[in-house]
């Protein structure tokens, strides 16, 4: 018994230690579809969306405040607030047709 779960064990630490973390993108995706916004695919899109269309300042901000707590009060949190509230007129534009496209193109419900 003692040789069969040797190689079962090493197939899954190889199995954790070959994934790869989640990319800001897949995080926003993620955090949809578990907060029951949409469906993984409605969520996915979304997700592209804001990375195609937002500033990184911007996109940064809007993963952050969708994947942490509302009373999460770190470093990046604290960011992304004071980014939320400093945006340019352009980038209250690209969040506004972001937006748009979430719930037109992606089907989402905001």
């Amino acid at each position: 018994m003692r040789s069969y779960w040797r190689p079962v064990l090493l197939a899954g630490l190889v199995a954790v230690a070959c994934s790869e973390p989640l990319t800001r993108t897949e995080q926003l995706a993620e955090a949809c579809f578990m907060d029951q916004m949409g469906t993984r695919e409605m969520c996915s899109c979304m997700a592209s969306a804001a990375s195609e269309r937002l500033d990184p300042d911007v996109f940064d901000m809007f993963v952050t405040m969708g994947t942490h707590a509302p009373d999460d009060d770190s470093e990046e949190t604290r960011k992304a607030r004071e980014t939320a509230a400093n945006m340019t007129p352009e980038q209250q534009q690209q969040m506004r047709s972001f937006m748009n496209a979430a719930v037109d193109l992606c089907g989402l419900r905001m």
